[in-house]
């Protein structure tokens, strides 16, 4: 059986809600350990306890080997990125801003330190272009 995936997720609003539905209702090998938000008043249907808005509770978790970054602010999506990487967390990003402003600097740290960056969601509306692309050229 393969490692299970043990997800920090940043960013709840209709597309980290909508993740968090889907693992919730199927069976598989991974699970989201905490969430990230930024307003910690606002009401939430899960357990408080999941949530954060302390960034590094995520990142410094060893627990956790997966970040899933689904924010807005292109900036401090290329922080959390760039940091999960360092530490030899994967990644998966949505944030279109972030990865055609850092794309180079990205693939460097995640060839450097072991770690993934899949950030498919962040191009061409999600269509799956870049595997294809990646599988026709190599």
């Amino acid at each position: 059986m393969s490692k299970k995936l043990k997800i920090g997720l940043f960013g709840f609003g209709v597309v980290g809600q909508g993740l968090h539905d889907i693992i919730r209702g199927q069976d598989l090998n991974l699970e989201i350990v905490k969430i990230a938000i930024k307003n910690s008043g606002k009401k939430r249907s899960l357990d408080a306890n999941l949530f954060t808005t302390d960034h590094n509770e995520i990142l410094d978790n060893t627990e956790i080997n997966t970040i899933v970054e689904l924010i807005d602010d292109a900036d401090v999506a290329f922080e959390i990125v760039k940091r999960a990487l360092i530490s030899g967390k994967n990644v998966v990003s949505a944030n279109k801003k972030m990865i055609a402003t850092h794309l180079a600097e990205l693939v460097e740290l995640q060839a450097a330190h072991g770690s993934s960056l899949l950030y498919e969601g962040a191009v061409c509306g999600s269509i799956p272009i870049i595997r294809n692309l990646e599988e026709y050229y190599d």
